[in-house]
């Protein structure tokens, strides 16, 4: 078969002068904290997962015009919420929405008449249209209510303190919204934009989505008037009400200055005004990997929160701290999630693992030496367990909907691992196509959507790649045996998976030889267990390397390779075990041992054994070693044996 040859180098998509410079090495492994605080409220309530009612499916969405008085003294809201719509079916004489049945409908009106309506114990809503209105016709109903937001798992309208001062808040992914608003609980209607109108006592600010247009004052109380002219899902719409400090600062990106407008609570302002400065050169990252800002005639911003990881609410992401690790997450989302939903909780990953993906990219371009340390945690957790598949197979546990091994990081990987196949240039292409098909920005996508991109632009059949690695469970492991004889290498890889969902990963394996001062890796389409290649160097190799740069979402993969030695010395009988190995190491040989010496990951020789007798055997103590990958080198009269172990 045909191979593939690279020397290592990267295609720069961005090139930043600085690094980000207060990256802590905790920020890197917080995606398993934003994972789980954005599952963690329903842990206890998985009875909370409400899919809305049906019949609001034969009704497209327009417009909402919210009015509400709140006092983030008092867990209470009060309003009226008007809603534009178009039938799309013909009969129209009744319109659902989903609303909690803790709160009170006051009265409905259709064309300033009030109607009758039915409010149901399973939180649907029905109101009783006095006509039939046409198919394709626009028409509205103004719904007013109040009441206290039920405490559910969900916990969508929050009621708090911070510094003995009040606070509400509102997070509604996945299922919440219905539980402070009439509303449309639905991954398949976006609407097409919002004015938010908000009265609090005048020693509170609001922080929503949009921009705001203006405040006006009466008596002790504020309204604040924000509007919102981009499609929006249901879950994205947010409230942030309490004593905010508030502060803008701008971004220069591709399209111009971006104002990226802040809601903190005082006693932290100074604090986070230094750390979300550096929301500026990872949106610059961002503006320029992918298409640019989607919400550019408006804003971006944060508005803090009680918990402790963050919201991506639409133009306004909900902030519990302000790491850059967390920042360039929930930032992440403006474009994957918000600008692109996914359109069913099964395809979460077009979320979330995008999201966590860009935040690889963030360490990758403007603070590399994480890079790494990322990649490692992704892999470590996601091969954590041998089963599980990115594709979200149970939409009635949130904490599955929100895995931070598979939704998350095993979707970042499954990107990576398409860039990989792809190549990066032909990835990022497809990657923004898929941003800018007018199909699909600013509406709904499925991972269909995104594989027709990828294959548009890379001319590969994906199909097997994702039923590998989306649709199907586990991880694969590489077993590779290398021999060099002159200059001809002879690789021998098989391969076993963690699961038995999947018989074999085909995938574009990296394998890197070094020795005499050069280097090179070899790139070869592995597509069965037990497959020969072969490669020629002009140089004596010492070390062998399977994927160093981490491409492929794999684990306890073993090399072992033997260069130049007599046929009498055969690899398979030189034993090396237990492999991993936590205290000593057994060595057993078919010849005489000379010598053993042990190499760190870098190839820095840290451990010498010479033997004088006529030895078949033996034993290593590697108890002192750091957990991590060593390579053993074996010498015979005839030559030398490396093989690679684990110390846990």
């Amino acid at each position: 078969m045909k191979t593939k040859q690279y020397i290592f180098g990267i295609i720069l998509i961005i090139n930043f002068h600085f690094l980000i410079p207060n990256v802590q090495a905790q920020d890197v492994f917080d995606i398993d904290k934003v994972a789980f605080s954005e599952a963690a409220r329903h842990y206890k309530f998985q009875s909370s997962t409400y899919k809305g009612v049906a019949q609001a499916a034969n009704y497209d969405l327009k417009y909402h015009r919210f009015n509400w008085e709140i006092n983030p003294s008092i867990k209470y809201i009060k309003g009226d919420v008007t809603t534009f719509f178009v039938p799309i079916i013909s009969n129209f004489n009744e319109i659902y929405f989903d609303l909690s049945s803790a709160l009170t409908v006051d009265s409905v009106k259709y064309h300033d008449t009030i109607i009758s309506f039915n409010h149901f114990s399973d939180n649907s809503l029905r109101l009783d249209l006095p006509s039939i209105i046409p198919q394709n016709t626009l028409d509205s109903v103004t719904i007013f209510y109040q009441g206290v937001p039920p405490l559910t798992g969900n916990e969508a309208f929050t009621q708090s303190t911070h510094a003995s001062q009040p606070v509400i808040y509102t997070l509604s992914e996945p299922f919440g919204a219905h539980e402070w608003w009439p509303c449309k609980e639905s991954l398949t209607d976006k609407i097409d934009s919002i004015d938010i109108f908000v009265t609090t006592p005048k020693q509170y600010k609001v922080g929503t989505q949009g921009l705001l247009v203006n405040t006006t004052t009466n008596g002790a109380d504020n309204t604040y008037y924000w509007k919102h002219r981009y499609p929006i899902v249901t879950y994205l719409i947010s409230l942030a009400v309490t004593n905010y400090a508030e502060f803008t600062i701008n971004a220069n990106l591709t399209q111009g200055t971006l104002p990226i407008q802040n809601f903190v609570y005082p006693e932290d302002s100074t604090t986070y005004y230094n750390q979300i400065n550096f929301i500026k050169p990872i949106i610059q990252l961002y503006d320029s990997l992918f298409t640019p800002y989607p919400f550019m005639n408006e804003k971006y911003g944060h508005a803090q929160f009680g918990w402790n990881g963050g919201m991506e609410h639409q133009t306004m992401s909900s902030m519990g701290n302000f790491s850059e690790h967390l920042m360039s997450h929930e930032l992440a989302h403006q474009w994957f999630g918000d600008k692109i939903t996914c359109d069913s909780w099964t395809e979460i990953w077009l979320n979330e693992g995008f999201a966590t993906y860009c935040t690889g990219l963030f360490y990758k371009h403007l603070a590399p030496v994480w890079w790494m340390p990322w990649r490692e945690d992704m892999i470590n957790s996601a091969t954590s367990q041998p089963g599980g598949s990115v594709y979200c197979t149970d939409t009635t546990s949130i904490s599955r909907i929100f895995s931070s091994r598979l939704s998350y990081k095993k979707g970042a990987y499954l990107l990576r691992m398409l860039d990989w196949k792809m190549g990066e240039i032909n990835f990022f292409q497809a990657i923004n196509n898929y941003l800018a098909d007018a199909n699909l920005a600013y509406n709904f996508a499925s991972t269909q959507s995104l594989k027709n991109q990828l294959e548009l632009v890379s001319g590969l059949n994906l199909t097997e790649f994702f039923n590998d690695w989306y649709y199907g469970e586990g991880f694969p492991s590489y077993q590779v045996t290398c021999s060099q004889i002159g200059t001809n290498l002879n690789f021998v890889v098989n391969q076993t998976q963690s699961h038995a969902s999947v018989s074999f990963y085909e995938m574009p394996i990296p394998i890197y030889v070094k020795g005499q001062g050069f280097d090179t890796t070899f790139v070869f389409d592995h597509t069965f267990s037990g497959e020969n290649f072969s490669a020629t160097v002009p140089f004596i190799i010492d070390s062998v390397f399977f994927d160093p740069e981490l491409w492929i979402l794999s684990k306890n993969n073993t090399v072992d390779f033997t260069v130049g030695i007599d046929k009498t010395i055969r690899l398979n009988d030189v034993k090396v075990f237990p492999n991993p190995a936590e205290h000593l190491v057994n060595i057993s040989a078919n010849q005489p041992i000379k010598g053993i010496k042990i190499y760190d990951v870098l190839g820095k020789q840290i451990q010498t054994i010479n033997y004088t007798l006529n030895t078949y055997k033996g034993v290593i103590d590697i108890s002192n070693l750091k957990n991590g990958i060593y390579t053993i080198e074996i010498e015979f009269k005839n030559g030398n044996i490396r093989k690679k172990i684990n110390k846990i």
